[in-house]
């Protein structure tokens, strides 16, 4: 894996998905994964008035390594799996990764 096929992935989510979502960034091949812990920003009153959603507060990111021919399927299969096309349930996007340093 050449440093122009490698992807830097992240992902937002709701802690109560961490396991199931570490579970298949191994099955697709993810490396380096990483997490950790943090609070959503936005407060409810403005998600309320505005579109009338509930924000859930404990969040997890998770970064990761990624080969870039895989980088479509593991967004599908987060759209499939775990709904992040629908509002309100996780982010995911990923950087190119054009040099490294060893």
């Amino acid at each position: 894996m050449t440093q122009d096929n490698v992807v830097f992935m992240t992902l937002i989510a709701g802690r109560k998905q961490k396991d199931k979502l570490l579970t298949a960034l191994l099955d697709t091949g993810a490396h380096l994964i990483n997490t950790t812990y943090a609070r959503g920003s936005v407060r409810a009153g403005f998600l309320q008035s505005t579109f009338g959603l509930m924000p859930e507060e404990h969040k997890v990111v998770i970064t990761c390594v990624l080969a870039r021919e895989k980088s479509n399927a593991v967004m599908d299969m987060l759209a499939e799996k775990f709904h992040f096309d629908r509002p309100n349930t996780g982010i995911a996007f990923t950087m190119p990764v054009g040099s490294l340093s060893f």
